[in-house]
């Protein structure tokens, strides 16, 4: 039938990209298009169909990864010779998202953190104390779990230093107001955490980027902004960067660190992947104990919804951020902080923080194999990847072809800090799916894009 085919689509639901490309399915199944046949040009089908030429694009890009059609620039879209099993019928893969989102640094939907059963044991035995107004830098008990938890990352912490905060993006904002004021500079990296980026612009900061090279920050660089232009305080975040990877070295850490204490300056480290290497190196803040605060938190790792952090502010610093956290929330949540104590004490975070590092490998280990070719840098315990363009890609028109394809990326301009350029680079989070199978599907959809050459917009 070739050129003339046009799929009845009533009665399909879904949408409508998903419904041309089962249509086809089931066309190529029962002999109406036999292989070899040439499908209609996607303006046209599109115009008789009454739907936008992206529709049947997205449709016979899902008809592509069911090996269902190819396609050759300039020739059109063909219907290959349908892959059979083993017993003979023809399989079309079932239950593929519409959309897989590859955009947010986060761990899927854990499904397994044994929540009621801890629920249910706090409400025998603290329902009270939970509820009631507790010390703004959090309870005790609290706070000596927070020093465990920042313990496996290495840092030696009493538990009279440690601030309990709602999550690591709370602890930024409460080190940050407390170090900082209106007006002033805060140095960061080349390419540096959105987060840091927002509360620059809510507490009326600058962020200034530190020049850096393959491995991250340059020291030599950060020591003549500090010499000839001044900061106040430093942000840094040397294991597993947000976005590169990068995990800085011990001797990198030590220079670092050397020039923050050369001209007294405030360092925020935030550590929020710091425990998912099985090896890592000591935090800075271990080079620079009295300048540095140290930020961690573990809803990454325990459960999103579970917004517990931790601050680890050296004295001279400790009394002001302890005034800024009384001043954006009073104090942490107690019920919050009381689930995260528990976890950390009787082996339960221990158990799904080493859960998440095996599926984080898992899923690395399945984007090396697919993204292998174009050499994205990741680490193989991490969450997320950095994945430079091949050319002639750019960042723009690769995420565009990537949503038209069905999965969604960051771009690299989130990532600076200024008015500076962004590279043609995007970030891809492998773990965000809560299916892994879901993930794979994401990953071998951006391979997909990265086999096609770019189609740039008409101007018109």
């Amino acid at each position: 039938m070739g050129v003339d085919w046009t799929p009845d689509l009533s009665g399909r639901a879904g949408p409508r990209y998903r419904a041309i490309a089962d249509a086809l399915a089931g066309a190529v199944a029962d002999g109406t298009l036999p292989p070899g046949d040439r499908l209609p040009p996607q303006r046209d089908l599109a115009w008789r169909l009454g739907v936008t030429v992206g529709t049947v694009t997205r449709a016979y890009n899902a008809a592509r990864r069911r090996g269902l059609i190819s396609g050759t620039v300039g020739r059109g879209s063909f219907v290959q010779a349908p892959r059979r099993a083993a017993d003979g019928p023809f399989a079309i893969p079932e239950g593929e998202p519409a959309v897989v989102d590859l955009s947010l640094n986060r761990p899927g939907d854990p499904g397994w953190a044994p929540l009621n059963t801890t629920l249910a044991a706090l409400s025998e035995t603290e329902t009270a104390d939970l509820m009631a107004y507790q010390p703004e830098a959090g309870r005790p008990v609290d706070r000596a779990a927070g020093a465990t938890w920042l313990g496996w990352h290495g840092l030696a912490a009493e538990a009279d230093s440690v601030l309990v905060v709602n999550g690591a993006q709370h602890g930024l904002a409460v080190a940050l107001g407390g170090l900082t004021r209106p007006g002033d500079t805060v140095l960061c990296d080349a390419l540096t955490f959105p987060g840091l980026m927002g509360l620059c612009g809510l507490l009326g900061l600058t962020p200034r980027p530190v020049p850096a090279d393959e491995e991250g920050m340059d020291p030599e660089a950060l020591d003549s902004l500090c010499r000839n232009q001044g900061a106040a305080a430093l942000y840094v975040m040397p294991t597993l960067h947000n976005p590169t990877t990068a995990v800085w070295s011990p001797e990198r850490r030590a220079a670092v660190a050397a020039v923050a204490r050369r001209h007294d300056l405030a360092v925020v480290e935030d550590d929020l992947g710091g425990l998912l290497p099985s090896r890592r190196p000591a935090p800075l803040a271990a080079h620079a104990p009295e300048n540095t605060c140290f930020v961690s938190s573990v809803s990454k790792l325990l459960g999103a919804g579970l917004r517990t952090g931790y601050v680890h502010a050296p004295a001279r610093y400790r009394a002001a951020v302890a005034r800024a956290l009384r001043t954006t929330v009073w104090m942490a949540s107690p019920l919050a902080a009381a689930i995260a104590t528990r976890w950390i004490t009787d082996g339960t975070a221990a158990h799904l923080v080493a859960a998440r590092r095996a599926e984080a490998a898992a899923r690395q280990a399945l984007a090396a194999e697919i993204l292998g070719p174009w050499r994205p840098r990741a680490h193989p315990e991490g969450y997320h990847l950095w994945l430079a363009l091949p050319e002639p890609w750019r960042s723009g028109a690769f995420a565009d072809a990537a949503h038209a394809e069905g999965v969604a990326v960051t771009r690299p301009e989130n990532f600076v800090p200024g008015q500076r350029a962004a590279p043609q680079a995007v970030r891809v989070c492998p773990m965000a799916p809560d299916r892994r199978a879901d993930a794979e599907t994401g990953l071998r959809r951006l391979a997909a894009v990265l086999d096609q050459e770019p189609h740039w917009p008409a101007v018109v």
